[in-house]
């Protein structure tokens, strides 16, 4: 009997041991997480056109064409970090008359849909869903 009782308290002791060591690796574990959050620096704004520049550069002046609100009161603010990103290259907002234009669509089917309306073809498409479409001129 006494042995039993021994036997117990011993996998108290190793259990209270494993939840004890557990919260503290968990600590430790969510302190060296938060360090290292502080210490990535931000993201840029636009940073969803950035790999788009390079297949813009020379290009004076490109569309900039959404499945959105394509006022420039209106739209979701991603004209404005488009430019911001693409700059020297100027955007033309909801304008299709130039052989290259920037599409940005909420659906991959929409943007299919923009690309035959203006009959453009694309040259690029990044991991955000940011086209660079050439029209036939």
């Amino acid at each position: 009997m006494p042995l039993l009782k021994y036997f117990r308290i011993l996998v108290i002791a190793l259990a209270s041991l494993l939840i004890v060591t557990n919260f503290v690796s968990g600590f430790f574990g969510v302190m060296a997480q938060i360090v290292r959050e502080q210490q990535r620096p931000p993201l840029e704004p636009g940073i969803q056109y950035a790999d788009l520049k390079k297949s813009l550069s020379g290009i004076r002046i490109a569309g900039f064409l959404t499945d959105g609100d394509a006022t420039a009161e209106g739209n979701d603010g991603q004209f404005m970090l488009a430019q911001y990103m693409l700059a020297p290259t100027i955007l033309d907002l909801n304008n299709s008359d130039h052989h290259y234009s920037i599409i940005n669509c909420s659906t991959p089917e929409k943007a299919m849909g923009i690309l035959k309306i203006i009959n453009a073809k694309p040259l690029q498409i990044n991991m955000y869903g940011k086209i660079i479409a050439e029209r036939n001129l």
